[in-house]
């Protein structure tokens, strides 16, 4: 019989699957284990999260540029009452997986991921073609910080900066794609959830556990639970784009990436009349904690020159997925319209 957890006990499982869910035959037993709780109540807990629309899913999140991807962030510049047009036609790509309204002249920003052999150029005038706008990327010049991990008590972001290795992209088989598949798939809440998801590659349960710890840290770079951020409490939202150049860029990116609130941080191409390289993102309870937070930040970049974009709406967030067939007919999809 399980038992309900207390609001502390949440909070630290919580914490514990951003964290990482062990990957291993009973994850959620280890879990268990691990927190002086049973497995049932763990899995009872995540299941009532799930049902309330908090947990969005547990899976691999897998680096792109290991597995013949292309990756950016790019931003538009587009009028209000052509918003809905551009909107639509952006969030109909497979693998445009987060796109948002912001409060700058630059108001709509999304990340796009394609294979190499597609091209992130060609996608993108794609793109433009169909939404009628101009798009702009700003690829990843470096990376510093990726991650959230909300606490469910104070509803703020708290990790540490993990070193992420410079890795050349991987040589993939047919295999190989079915296990990075099988990986992206959301686990399901039961007692042995990686033999549902070996089913799916057609191999072995400790087949897919052993590809996994293999490549966790590389093409895995993590295997976490995500919650929807305003289900929680999580309600400030922004991105924070700081001038910083040359030698000093790389110092301060480091610096931000150790502090806990601030959950990504990355070193970008500069956009047309956006003279920011570094880019962060914080959360909090609410916009003016945000605010608050960035103040505070400022010192230890070192420089008073950033904008702050804050969310005005989120119109897609979900889970990047590699390998898909979606993609292949979008692209084809295009072509005949290029044809047309």
């Amino acid at each position: 019989m399980s038992v309900k957890l207390s609001p502390r006990e949440e909070n630290a499982l919580a914490r514990a699957i951003q964290e990482g869910v062990p990957l291993c035959v009973r994850p959620f037993a280890e879990l268990g284990r691990r927190l002086e709780l049973q497995s049932s109540d763990v899995l009872v807990q995540l299941r009532t999260w799930s049902s309330e629309g908090k947990l969005r899913e547990i899976s691999a999140v897998l680096e792109g540029s290991l597995l013949g991807y292309e990756t950016a962030l790019c931003a538009a510049a587009v009028p209000e009452q052509e918003l809905p047009r551009v909107i639509a036609v952006v969030n109909a790509h497979p693998t445009v997986t987060h796109n948002y309204l912001r409060r700058h002249a630059y108001n709509l920003w999304f990340t796009i991921a394609v294979p190499r052999t597609m091209g992130l150029k060609e996608t993108l005038a794609r793109l433009e073609s169909r939404a009628e706008a101009r798009f702009f990327a700003a690829r990843r010049t470096g990376t510093y910080k990726v991650g959230v991990n909300f606490d469910l008590l104070s509803g703020e972001n708290s990790t540490t900066a993990q070193d992420l290795p410079d890795l050349p992209p991987l040589d993939l088989s047919a295999r190989h794609e079915r296990l990075f598949r099988a990986l992206q798939t959301p686990l399901p809440l039961i007692e042995r959830p990686f033999a549902s998801l070996a089913d799916l590659a057609e191999c072995g349960e400790e087949e897919l556990l052993e590809f996994a710890r293999q490549h966790l840290g590389g093409a895995v770079r993590r295997y976490v639970a995500t919650f929807r951020q305003r289900s929680i409490g999580v309600r400030g939202n922004a991105m924070v784009v700081w001038n910083v150049c040359g030698e000093e860029l790389d110092e301060a990116g480091r610096r931000l990436a150790r502090t806990p609130q601030v959950s990504h941080c990355y070193a970008r191409e500069r956009l047309p009349g956006f003279p920011y390289a570094l880019y962060s993102m914080v959360h909090g309870p609410d916009a003016t904690s945000c605010r608050d937070l960035v103040t505070r930040l400022a010192s230890v970049v070192g420089t008073a020159d950033y904008a702050v974009l804050e969310t005005e709406r989120e119109l897609k967030k979900c889970r990047l997925r590699y390998f898909l067939p979606d993609l292949e007919r979008w692209w084809v999809q295009g072509q005949t319209a290029l044809v047309a």
